[in-house]
C-alpha cells in the first residue's frame, strides 16, 4: 500500500504524443487511453498518484485529445480535478510542460503517460527538500538492461549527468519516468518548442540542483507492442 504523507497534490502527465510504435492501434485511440485490463491506462496511472494524495492533474495532450477530455471530464468521477493543456502542434517535453505553466503548481509531480513505477512518491518528495533541489528524477539500477543507462547519479543522489541521445558506459541508472520539480524550471526554457532533457537538464545539473532516486524498482513503458504486453502481464497480476 502507498502512503500518502506529502504537500505536492498536483500531477502533470504527458499524454500527446502520436503512438507511431503502437500503430494500427494508436490510430483510432490516444496511447495513454490504451485498454489495461477493464479500463485505460492513463486511468490507472490517475488512480496510483490518488492512492499517494494526489488531487489535481493537468493532462498534457495532443492527438486525439478530445477522447481523454471526454472520459476524464472535470475529474470529479474520480474524486479528483482535472485539467487541460492541449498541443496544437508537438512541443518536446519541456515545450509542453511549458505551454502549462500557468496552470502548474509551484511543485508538481511530472509523468508519462505510457510509463508506471510503482515507487512511494513520498521518496521523491524527501530528497527535495533535504536537498533544496529544483527536481528530483528517478532511475532504474537497470540489473537486468532493459536499455542503455543515460544518467550518472553520485551517492550523495546528485546527478552528475544526463545523456539521452548514444549515452556512455560512465552510467549508473536509466531513467524511470517519474519526476518531481519546482516550476522555476522553465525560467531555463530555451524558446517554444525544447527538450526538457537537453535543454534544462543540463544547467539543473551545472548549479547542483538536479537530484535523483536510484531504485530496482521496475519500471514498465507501453510505447511498444512488446511493452504493453509485459505491463500488462505484470502489472494486472500485482496487487496494488
Amino acid at each position: 500500500m502507498f502512503t500518502s504523507d506529502i504537500m505536492v497534490k498536483q500531477a502533470v502527465i504527458l499524454c500527446g504524443g502520436l503512438g507511431t510504435r503502437l500503430r494500427p492501434l494508436t490510430y483510432d485511440i490516444p496511447k495513454s487511453m490504451i485498454p489495461f485490463g477493464d479500463k485505460p491506462f492513463l486511468e490507472m496511472l490517475v488512480e496510483y498518484f490518488k492512492a499517494q494524495g494526489i488531487q489535481k492533474f493537468i493532462f498534457c495532450t495532443g492527438h486525439l485529445h478530445e477522447q481523454i477530455e471526454e472520459h476524464f471530464g472535470d475529474g470529479s468521477q474520480y474524486g479528483v480535478e482535472t485539467v487541460y493543456s492541449v498541443e496544437l502542434e508537438p512541443l518536446g517535453t519541456g515545450g509542453a510542460l511549458l505551454n502549462a505553466r500557468h496552470l502548474l503548481d509551484q511543485e508538481f509531480f511530472f509523468a508519462f503517460g505510457d510509463s508506471y513505477l510503482p515507487l512511494e512518491l513520498r521518496h521523491l518528495a524527501r530528497i527535495k527538500e533535504d536537498n533544496d533541489a529544483l527536481g528530483v528524477i528517478t532511475a532504474y539500477m537497470n540489473n537486468d538492461n532493459i536499455a542503455p543507462n543515460n544518467v550518472h547519479i553520485m551517492p550523495d543522489g546528485r546527478i552528475m549527468d544526463y545523456i539521452k541521445r548514444n549515452p556512455p558506459a560512465s552510467m549508473n541508472g536509466l531513467e524511470a519516468g517519474f519526476s518531481l520539480f519546482n516550476r522555476d524550471i522553465l525560467d531555463h526554457a530555451s524558446g517554444r518548442i525544447f527538450s526538457l532533457e537537453e535543454a534544462i537538464f543540463p544547467r539543473l545539473i551545472n548549479s547542483g540542483r538536479l537530484f535523483g532516486l536510484l531504485t530496482n524498482q521496475r519500471f514498465y513503458d507501453i510505447g511498444t507492442p512488446v511493452g504493453l504486453e509485459l505491463a500488462r502481464k505484470n502489472i494486472l497480476n500485482t496487487p496494488q
